[in-house]
């Protein structure tokens, strides 16, 4: 909501209060004396009983005041009351506007998020993707959506997000490990309740490049017992 409108909704507020206040005080008055005629015709009728225009009450205190003294005294602190409270409000409506100046989303609304709001997100999970800590507690994801961890080169993402992820996480999972540092890292501690298979058919140690030799080797073998001469 943008500034112009939240002071034209706080000018309205502020106006329907003194405008319900001394409505209230001008409606109070006419019943004190029970709706006599010499207050004039009523503007409608609802439900049986007189409604008033609110701005009656300043011609009748001016006509009758010294007839009924208290009863015009009590129904101008009314009124006076409602102009306390439209006062009041004008001065909550200022701070909230002065308040609302610090959210402004001209340039976005990125920002923080707050402990609350991390819980409704459900980021206080036991398992899950790691994402990070707030304080003792840590961040885990534990759903459907996608996860996404986007920040320059050596700055962490690795050993921050990645490597206690996979220490951590109990379902399976397939790891694009270029250098092989999360192999290094997790494959040892996943072996003991999970089967760990490296592929990397440039290293030895791949589970299908240890197939591929041993199938090198025994064609070589047999090509070799083929050729030889035998004696």
């Amino acid at each position: 909501m943008t500034p112009t409108k939240l002071l034209i909704g706080q000018i309205a507020i502020v106006f329907a209060i003194v405008l319900l206040g001394v409505w209230a005080a001008t409606q109070w008055c006419a019943h004190m004396p029970a709706f006599q005629e010499q207050l004039g015709a009523p503007w409608f009728v609802a439900a049986g009983w007189p409604i008033y225009e609110p701005w009656k009450l300043l011609e009748w205190w001016s006509q009758f005041d010294a007839y009924a003294p208290e009863v015009f005294d009590k129904a101008g602190m009314l009124a006076g009351t409602s102009g306390f409270m439209g006062c009041a409000a004008a001065i909550a409506g200022s701070l909230w506007r002065a308040r609302q100046r610090g959210l402004v989303t001209t340039y976005g609304s990125s920002r923080w998020a707050a402990t609350r709001e991390i819980e409704k997100a459900g980021l206080f999970q036991p398992e899950g993707v790691f994402l990070g800590k707030l304080k003792d507690r840590y961040l885990r994801h534990d759903g459907p959506e996608h996860v996404m961890a986007f920040a320059p080169t050596r700055s962490g993402k690795g050993v921050g997000l990645v490597v206690p992820t996979l220490l951590s996480w109990s379902g399976s999972a397939v790891i694009h490990d270029f250098k092989g540092e999360n192999w290094q890292l997790s494959s040892g501690w996943r072996s003991r309740f999970s089967h760990c298979l490296l592929f990397n058919p440039t290293d030895p140690r791949s589970a299908a490049t240890t197939r591929c030799w041993r199938y090198a080797k025994v064609r070589t073998r047999f090509a070799m017992s083929k050729t030889s001469p035998t004696f």
